[in-house]
């Protein structure tokens, strides 16, 4: 068959959060991971919402991390078991073994490309949960917040190549802040009972990489 008339499938997306015991993957863990998968086929994209909790090791939390999550409030796997699919709507937790968590997330993020907020950082917490060697996404992460600074710097540099006066509301400054780049794409961050859920953070960099593609059938169709 030639190249010509063969049509690159894009590979799969899995829009990623993790809440986590601590900042440090070396010391903490990962209690909570929500993964919206989105594939393609026939030039039609679907987004399905996955979202597990696992019972951590609390010896070496950081209580700041604990609070940002809400993990006291928000934990729900029971206390007899180790994990719990918890991603419907209408509240259900579903018990599990860690291992059968950990398959579900494996299966589920095979072969996509990982998009998040600090996209690093879950990898991190991803790879120590599912263990040595169990990475089977893409080595090349996607962070929504580099990816709407490269554009807004791009659309300033045009600007004023044309120009076009820069005004002090054009600067990315660095570090960069993922909220202040939400909002100028279109996109509200989370706000509070959302914001640190899992499921909410991955919805937010789902709706932000949209708006800086804009296209969802845009989605990195051919990375290297």
């Amino acid at each position: 068959m030639s190249t010509e008339s063969t049509t690159r499938q894009a590979a799969p997306l899995a829009f990623v959060d993790t809440e986590t015991t601590h900042l440090d993957a070396e010391i903490g863990e990962a209690w909570e991971v929500a993964v919206i998968l989105r594939e393609f086929a026939d030039n039609e994209s679907t987004d399905t919402e996955y979202v597990w909790q696992i019972r951590p090791n609390l010896a070496t939390a950081d209580p700041e991390s604990l609070k940002i999550g809400r993990y006291e409030e928000r934990f729900a796997v029971p206390p007899y078991v180790e994990a719990a699919f918890t991603g419907y709507e209408d509240g259900q937790v579903v018990p599990m073994t860690r291992m059968q968590a950990v398959s579900a997330i494996l299966s589920v993020l095979r072969g996509a490309v990982l998009v998040g907020s600090n996209s690093a950082f879950d990898d991190r917490f991803l790879r120590k949960l599912l263990g040595p060697g169990s990475a089977q996404w893409h080595y090349r992460p996607v962070c929504i917040a580099t990816l709407a600074a490269g554009r807004k710097l791009g659309m300033v540099e045009i600007a004023t190549g044309l120009g076009g006066k820069r005004y002090p509301s054009d600067e990315v400054p660095f570090p960069f802040s993922s909220r202040d780049l939400s909002r100028w794409t279109g996109v509200e961050p989370p706000g509070d009972g959302v914001a640190h859920t899992a499921l909410g953070d991955a919805r937010w960099a789902r709706d932000v990489f949209d708006a800086v593609t804009g296209s969802r059938a845009a989605a990195l169709d051919g990375v290297a």
